[in-house]
């Protein structure tokens, strides 16, 4: 299988040269690198360091400098390239390396066109643009040399601050991860697979969250964020791993707790009371534990039942 051919465009007045290496590593990932260019006014004293850093990797610089103020001129000289490279039909994808929403269109027209792009930058880039992407990478996140010091480390390969996130970053939250992950497994188990592939598992969830990647959270591995963050189970099965629901929580099984709800619907059961039945009988149950961000998501994910107005009862049989 051929590898993919990309373009690398760096705008480097808008990203860090302590990045660079990070970002030819990345990318590599994905395909030959053919074309690699970085666009900035390189007599600012500024971007010095991008001239000498790229020098290691043969990046091209595009020397663009600012006829007036307020106007980048950087920037259009880096659309035009994209456009000029694109229409030469010999790429396959473009990485694009900014956190400038001013390029969410270019990245627009080149997906129109059938290419993939990877967009790189700060984690405080515009959600649009990250969306436009087909995946996009936090740099200062996934990269940083905060994030590879040892004594922030917990022992587990996990930062400690990564628990959360800042309030200013695009990040997406965690628990919308876990209850995506949730709904992919409950996909699987309605055609009859209790497990699903963890490489398929990440595809998907990169498909629904362009910015999705383990390391955003602090895990050094799919596994173990799987494991760690979100509570569901990783198996191996030969060479393959798979991800399914951990059914034990606590002395009793999920299944007990499905039973339960059941039971409780035969007899129409207001929400709020359901929930407190729930947490009676079943005190170590944590619903969250399973992907969902409230109880109520959890109650409509089983199959039998349906909630109207805030009341819980069995579906009416076909």
């Amino acid at each position: 299988m051929e590898e993919k051919r990309l373009a690398l465009l760096i705008d480097a007045e808008n990203t860090s040269s302590k990045y660079i290496d990070a970002i030819i590593s990345e990318l590599k990932k994905y395909g030959v690198i053919t074309y690699q260019r970085m666009y900035g006014d390189f007599t600012n004293p500024a971007l010095a360091d991008w001239h000498r850093k790229a020098l290691n990797h043969a990046i091209v610089p595009i020397q663009q400098p600012r006829y007036s103020s307020g106007k980048n001129a950087s920037d259009i000289m880096l659309v035009i390239d994209a456009m000029d490279i694109l229409y030469q039909n010999n790429t396959d994808g473009f990485c694009i390396v900014t956190s400038d929403s001013d390029f969410t269109r270019l990245v627009n027209r080149l997906r129109e066109e059938g290419m993939m792009v990877i967009g790189m930058g700060k984690s405080d880039a515009s959600k649009t643009f990250i969306a436009a992407c087909n995946e996009y990478k936090f740099l200062d996140k996934i990269i940083d040399e905060d994030v590879k010091d040892v004594d922030r480390e917990d022992g587990r390969g996990r930062s400690r601050s990564y628990n959360g996130h800042d309030k200013d970053d695009s990040i997406t939250p965690v628990g919308d991860i876990k209850s995506a992950i949730n709904e992919l497994i409950q996909q699987s188990e309605n055609n009859g697979e209790h497990a699903l592939n963890l490489g398929s598992l990440k595809s998907n969830l990169q498909r629904l969250f362009p910015d999705f990647d383990e390391r955003n959270y602090g895990y050094s591995s799919m596994r173990k964020f799987i494991s760690e963050a979100t509570k569901f189970k990783t198996i191996q099965r030969g060479s393959a791993i798979f991800v399914m629901r951990d059914h034990e929580h606590g002395g009793y099984s999920e299944d007990q707790v499905r039973r339960f709800v059941l039971d409780a619907a035969r007899n129409e059961v207001e929400m709020g009371v359901l929930g407190r039945m729930i947490c009676d009988n079943f005190p170590d149950f944590k619903y969250k534990d399973l992907g969902y961000s409230r109880l109520s998501q959890y109650v409509r994910g089983i199959q039998e039942v349906r909630i109207d107005n805030n009341v819980v009862t069995l579906q009416d049989p076909l």
